[in-house]
């Protein structure tokens, strides 16, 4: 790859390109970088590179013609993607990094001062790039950092490409913590998992460390949903439920729970969706309105997505016979509770990512009527805190806050800057 950069400051460059891998990278031919001195292009006699801003205003702006000239002159044998290194710019990630390590050649740009002529972003710029939300004196730093970034991407770069896969951003987490020699170091212990050989428990360990870091440090890096890997079940409890008057009652089931339920559940990669009712007659109709569907024929082919959500419907006659069942299949089974009342313990979605790799299996709880009963909220290893309207108004149907809350958990979703590449 080649790397050319434009900084009115290019001695900036000398001791960050000659020291560590990045000088063995150059070395060893990995990577060609080339810095020029944008001064060297400009027409004006005292070589100045800023003028005073058109509309008053405080600072100077880079001029554009010593830029587009050093453009022009240094892309003349081969194009290359022109990047600005501004703080307006899109915020750089991992996926960038990967994404411009597949390029032949980037050309940065460093901005000083208030900024560069507009005209130069419009006709010679390809993109704009920022480190954050912060303000550095010019590009020079952020020209180094994306750099390193990249470089360490290509072929070679890098001794072992295998630890690359397990840094920080690489799965939409923050790195594990890491240990070496001694075991003991002023009281303070290596972690037992990590000395134990077993690679299994140090992949788990390594994962849920990861998570819990990610949910403490970077919450929103969890909102991505391939932080969460684990399998889950829906559960819409008819009883015990609380009525009106604050008394445990049985609910009523109605023939759209058993459509809407379903389909939640397939959409979000539920193993099962279960109705919770110790009523038989209730269940019977479930029964039955599931295998009227699923085994008619005539039905099979014009409504087959209807049949496949149908097919995870299950009943139970309670809470505790439905965790029998899942205890079957998953080793490890906890229990997720729902509540449009807050609670002192109760913990966000992006908490409970962090959290989710404490069972083979989870199991959403979704209370009808005025909710689930103590007794359910107690059996519950958390509690998820309620959806937040725009309003005071709160009183969602229970099956809208279902998809709510499953989507909150397991949807798919972009976090801002991450638009598609370019």
């Amino acid at each position: 790859m080649r790397v050319d950069i434009l900084s009115i400051f290019p001695s900036f460059f000398d001791s960050i390109f000659s020291e560590s891998l990045l000088k063995k990278a150059i070395e060893a031919r990995v990577i060609d970088i080339q810095v020029h001195d944008i001064r060297e292009y400009t027409k004006d006699k005292h070589r100045r590179t800023d003028d005073e801003p058109y509309g008053g205003g405080a600072g100077m702006v880079m001029t554009p013609q010593p830029i587009v000239s050093a453009l022009e002159a240094i892309t003349k044998d081969a194009p290359a993607r022109r990047i600005l290194l501004t703080p307006r710019g899109k915020p750089f990630r991992q996926s960038d990094a990967v994404r411009l390590s597949k390029e032949k050649r980037l050309l940065f740009v460093c901005g000083r001062y208030e900024g560069v002529d507009q005209r130069v972003t419009d006709g010679f710029i390809d993109e704009e790039i920022s480190l954050g939300d912060f303000v550095l004196n010019g590009g020079e730093i952020a020209a180094a950092a994306l750099v390193e970034s990249i470089f360490r991407l290509l072929p070679g770069a890098v001794g072992n490409s295998e630890s690359l896969e397990t840094e920080s951003f690489e799965r939409g987490l923050l790195e594990y913590p890491h240990y070496t020699r001694p075991e003991d170091f002023q009281g303070m212990k290596v972690p037992d998992v990590l000395l134990s050989g077993h690679h299994k428990k140090i992949e788990n360990w390594r994962r849920e460390e990861s998570l819990k870091q990610t949910a403490k440090v970077r919450p929103d890096l969890l909102s991505k949903s391939d932080a969460v890997s684990t399998q889950f079940s829906i559960a819409l409890v008819h009883y015990p439920v609380l009525g009106k008057d604050g008394q445990p009652m049985v609910g009523s089931i109605t023939t759209i729970d058993v459509h809407d339920m379903a389909r939640i559940g397939r959409t979000y990669g539920a193993r099962s969706v279960f109705i919770i009712t110790p009523v038989e007659d209730q269940k019977i109709m479930v029964d039955r309105l599931k295998s009227h569907w699923i085994e008619g024929d005539f039905l099979k082919g014009e409504f087959e997505r209807r049949v496949e959500a149908l097919d995870i419907m299950e009943t139970a006659g309670s809470v505790e016979i439905m965790l029998q069942k899942v205890k079957k299949r998953s080793k490890k089974v906890k229990i997720l509770a729902t509540s449009a009342i807050e609670s002192p313990s109760s913990i966000t979605p992006e908490e409970w990512r962090a959290k989710s790799c404490e069972a083979d299996e989870w199991v959403i709880l979704f209370g009808t009527a005025y909710g689930l009963a103590p007794e359910l909220m107690e059996m519950a290893d958390y509690q998820l805190s309620p959806i937040e309207g725009a309003g005071e108004f709160n009183h969602l149907p229970v099956r809208g806050a279902s998809a709510i809350i499953t989507d909150s958990l397991f949807g798919k979703r972009r976090r801002p800057g991450d638009e598609r590449d370019n």
